[in-house]
């Protein structure tokens, strides 16, 4: 049975969820549930929140998934809906951490409390429209490993055996790049 999951066609989930068998979006949930609480693990640097992120962002793709266009992949789509509800989750968790003088735990509580309504945030195009253009701002070597970590989802030494470069180069770039875009991110919120 978990066969047929994996083999099943996204979009042919996606066209089964949109006309009105809506059972039939827990096949994707069940498919990338674990890459999507890896990269939100990748910016929360906590499980609990990593898995509280990607229930947030399932439940984004869910509302949102008649604006799906058919012309990429679920995943790639997907995965940009985790990366901008990871940044907008980091950049509200420490606006609160600067404004509150409370414990880490009260604060996540405060966050979590916060985005019951998704709708008080960024619509959901919004983010994707913000977040691409921040990766391709980025510098060439550094948009490229996040596109081949995030997206492709290849490993530390699969990509310094691509790239030809030190494992430990791989990590530091990619840190570097996580905090350009946190950094760029937080920019444009505070702009609005």
């Amino acid at each position: 049975m978990t066969r047929n999951i994996i083999i099943r066609d996204d979009d042919e989930i996606i066209q089964e969820c949109l006309s009105g068998n809506t059972g039939a979006y827990k096949n994707l949930v069940d498919k990338y549930q674990i890459r999507i609480i890896n990269t939100c693990y990748k910016y929360t640097k906590n499980i609990n929140d990593a898995e509280d992120v990607a229930q947030e962002v399932f439940l984004k793709a869910f509302q949102n998934l008649s604006n799906f266009k058919f012309d990429s992949k679920f995943y790639s789509w997907i995965y940009r809906i985790a990366v901008n509800t990871c940044l907008n989750y980091i950049n509200s968790r420490e606006k609160r951490n600067e404004k509150e003088t409370i414990s880490e735990e009260n604060c996540l509580n405060e966050v979590n409390v916060s985005n019951d309504n998704p709708g008080e945030y960024y619509q959901l195009n919004e983010l994707i429209d913000k977040i691409q253009p921040l990766i391709e701002k980025l510098p060439e070597d550094l948009s490229n490993l996040i596109k081949l970590y995030e997206i492709k989802d290849l490993t530390y030494e699969d990509i310094s055996k691509r790239l030809d470069i030190p494992i430990g180069t791989v990590r530091s770039r990619l840190h570097r790049a996580r905090n350009m875009l946190i950094s760029e991110f937080r920019s444009i919120s505070d702009d609005e």
